[in-house]
């Protein structure tokens, strides 16, 4: 495992927290024997964050409107903004000790941001960069990916309590309100320690995808307020992406990063079934852990999570 220095934080706080299921060792290797692990064709350009005091850079979103992406950083939630043109990510906003910023959206002029161990949602206004909303989902979690729907609806996972959290436009629009949690167990199994969902995107209004890191399970949260809890959750069938983070949905393919770089799933009508296409390496991958897509490129947030500055984003073709 990549990341000893958050993991390690986490691990205190975690064991406070009852989970469904003990912690085993996960399994090891690709269940998909049939994907292909190939380097990267064609040029690779590297970004560099700005000051290099700010650590572990993690979530990443595109914003169309402005032509521009934004990236978070683990320690202190620092958030950058940076142009495909310009080889240097400047700061956007200055992070604060007592924060993270583990996951990242976009809700019309809204920043989204998820803050990790300490359980906030941060909602700040694009222009002024004023802190417009905050959100609690309480002590004892960790939240981590962040995903913004084309309703506006905001889906947040937790990679140590056994829930998916959830804000309405209407919330998000006012900057306040209670997030609802959406159970999870015992269909997703939960293991003790901060290694459990951390990807999640919509197919649609009404259906989920998420995986969970520990053993790279994809499972399909079908969304039912007829059903028990409110949803039905499926495992996706034949194909696991172990150390699976914050996904993106392209076409009707999953973009995974799995800390080596990036596993690309495409999944079926239905999605059933999974099949890991290709796992996409390149020697400025380090502990890839977002990733988003512009143009006919995915810029891939490497995290480098033991390692010295500088901090940077990689940008590499889109896969075949």
């Amino acid at each position: 495992m990549h990341r000893v220095l958050v993991v390690t934080a986490a691990a205190a706080l975690a064991a406070l927290t009852a989970c469904s299921a003990p912690s085993t060792s996960p399994p090891s290797g690709a269940t998909a024997a049939h994907a292909s692990t190939a380097p990267t064709t064609g040029p690779v350009t590297v970004y560099t964050l700005e000051k290099p005091e700010h650590h572990i850079p993690a979530p990443i979103a595109w914003h169309a409107d402005s032509d521009t992406f934004f990236v978070g950083t683990w320690d202190d939630s620092s958030i950058y903004r940076g142009s495909p043109d310009d080889p240097t990510v400047h700061v956007f906003l200055e992070g604060q000790p007592g924060q993270n910023a583990t996951g990242i959206g976009i809700s019309g002029q809204h920043l989204l941001v998820a803050g990790g161990l300490y359980g906030d949602i941060r909602a700040y206004d694009l222009q002024t960069k004023q802190r417009v909303g905050e959100f609690s989902t309480g002590s004892n979690g960790m939240l981590h990916g962040l995903h913004v729907t084309d309703a506006g609806d905001v889906w947040v996972t937790d990679a140590v309590r056994p829930v998916l959290w959830h804000l309405t436009p209407g919330q998000v629009a006012a900057g306040t309100g209670t997030p609802t949690s959406i159970p999870l167990s015992p269909e997703i199994p939960y293991v003790n320690g901060p290694d459990n969902l951390e990807g999640v995107v919509a197919l649609s209004d009404t259906r989920l995808v998420v995986v969970r890191y520990f053993d790279g399970t994809l499972y399909r949260i079908d969304l039912d307020p007829q059903a028990p809890q409110g949803r039905t959750i499926t495992p996706i069938a034949d194909a696991t992406v172990r150390l699976g983070s914050k996904m993106i949905l392209d076409g009707n393919r999953l973009v995974v990063p799995d800390e080596d770089g990036l596993s690309v799933v495409e999944l079926d009508a239905d999605a059933t079934r999974g099949t890991v296409v290709t796992r996409m390496r390149s020697p400025s991958f380090h502990d890839a852990t977002g990733v988003a897509r512009v143009g006919d490129r995915y810029l891939v947030v490497n995290a480098g999570w033991n390692d010295p500055p500088p901090y940077t984003i990689s940008s590499v073709p889109v896969a075949s």
